[in-house]
């Protein structure tokens, strides 16, 4: 073969690649944000396991969790969604917005993290 014909070839190929690759690129959405209401996450123990816990959900980018109630989370929504960080959430005892805690996972909380009525955080 010609070195200038192998030349175009792998000019050709190259720019093929370098094209598809900021075509995948370009697809990846953007993060979004959104804030989901925790109202029983209210010390740092609380805190620091829905943090560490939806931080591994595919997808989740950051993870920030707020004394007075809500947890903030960005996450990217071709890998996931907020039902499924919601859930998560539950799944370790914690009601979010509208999805109730697992009862199981709840009853598996240390006391001081458990609602007021069954002797956890104390009302402000």
């Amino acid at each position: 073969m010609c070195p200038n014909r192998a030349m175009k070839k792998y000019l050709l190929l190259s720019i093929l690649a370098f094209s598809f690759s900021s075509l995948a690129i370009a697809q990846q959405k953007k993060p979004v944000t959104v804030k989901i209401q925790t109202p029983g996450a209210k010390c740092d123990e609380c805190k620091k396991r829905i943090e560490e816990y939806v931080k591994i959900e595919e997808g989740v980018t950051k993870v920030v969790v707020y004394k007075s109630g809500y947890t903030q989370v960005t996450y990217l929504t071709d890998r996931t969604n907020i039902e499924n960080i919601k859930t998560a959430i539950a799944n370790i005892g914690y009601d979010a917005d509208d999805v109730k805690a697992n009862e199981e996972a709840y009853k598996n909380l240390p006391k001081t993290c458990k609602k007021p009525e069954d002797g956890g955080h104390k009302k402000n």
